[in-house]
């Protein structure tokens, strides 16, 4: 089968390499679609903090069930599917606490263990996420990211009747001012590409706001009024966005952190104890965001149409990342399919 590997930042191995075998409680699956994300990019650059080369690819990624392992049940052969990536250690205290996706030794398919930017990819039964019924690749694929926004979601606590805004109109930002819409939430997007907002807004978002050149306390104000945001939301990961959130936000608001920083960034702590701001990291997502990504998209709350920048096939994974690096701007999700 075809094996996609990256040996070292830059550069991408085409590998012809065994089928693999499966245990009993494992299942095989033909990989359909496989979705490049912003960690994925960081990866290709090495600017991926907790990864090391070589490594496979894949963890937004869709298929079909081709074998069962004898001891799982509740699966069948060509059943649709998508993959919850992260490996939990099961010992440590958050796990043990209920917090496995803060596990103290996390592996994720894709980014420390190898993924499925391959044509067949073994895997626990366990970690199998049905697609239902008439479910494309595409959306099967992009549940994961999907996921990500629901997780930042929950962890905001009750949403309904809130005043969010989210920074960042790319994939994650979009997907999660649309969970946080679906939930009841008023939500106001921020970005300084158009192109990005109005896909945004084609997709359902109710309020994107250009910043560019703008005070973002003044376009919270311009859409909540006075009362402000009770959450902000960043998806943008950058530290000038951030820094305005910190300025921006009300007196005993929230500040939930989604966006991969590359780099350290310095905050305002005198500013945070003054207004009793909350600020939340977020880590990925647990199982059962799945099952509320699957039905959001199911029940048509929330949307992929259009999100999809480009296709390349699984051959062509290298002139994928050029085709990112060269349109860094203008794309949102590019997609990698399997010989279709």
């Amino acid at each position: 089968m075809l094996q996609t590997r990256l040996p070292e930042a830059y550069t991408v191995e085409y590998r012809d390499v065994p089928v693999p075998e499966i245990g009993p409680e494992e299942v095989l699956i033909k990989v359909k679609r496989f979705g490049i994300c912003g960690s994925d990019i960081q990866v290709y650059h090495g600017q991926h903090k907790y990864m090391t080369f070589p490594v496979v690819q894949g963890h937004e990624a869709a298929g079909t069930l081709e074998k069962i392992g004898d001891k799982v049940s509740g699966l069948k052969v060509g059943q649709a599917v998508t993959v919850q990536p992260q490996i939990f250690c099961g010992v440590c205290q958050p796990c043990k606490s209920g917090h496995p996706n803060v596990c103290q030794n996390l592996r994720v398919y894709g980014v420390h263990t190898d993924g499925l930017g391959q044509e067949y990819f073994a895997v626990p039964a366990e970690k199998i996420i049905p697609l239902p019924e008439g479910c494309s690749f595409d959306d099967g694929a992009l549940i994961e990211p999907i996921t990500v926004g629901v997780g930042a979601v929950r962890r905001c606590g009750d949403v309904k009747d809130r005043n969010i805004c989210i920074l960042g109109a790319g994939p994650i930002g979009n997907f999660t001012a649309q969970v946080a819409q679906a939930k009841g939430a008023q939500v106001m997007v921020t970005d300084i590409n158009q192109k990005k907002l109005d896909l945004a807004a084609s997709m359902g978002i109710k309020n994107t706001i250009n910043t560019e050149n703008r005070d973002l306390k003044t376009c919270i104000a311009d859409v909540f009024g006075p009362a402000g945001a009770d959450i902000i939301i960043d998806c943008a990961g950058a530290p000038a966005s951030l820094t305005s959130a910190i300025k921006s936000a009300r007196p005993a608001s929230k500040i939930v952190i989604v966006a991969n920083f590359k780099v350290p960034v310095e905050v305002e702590i005198p500013l945070i104890q003054r207004q009793q701001i909350d600020v939340l990291g977020v880590m990925m997502y647990i199982k059962e965001d799945f099952f509320t990504a699957v039905d959001l998209v199911s029940q048509g709350k929330v949307t992929t149409e259009g999100i999809i920048s480009e296709y390349f096939d699984i051959s062509k994974l290298k002139e994928a990342y050029e085709y990112i690096d060269a349109n860094r701007l203008d794309v949102n999700k590019v997609m990698m399919t399997f010989g279709e």
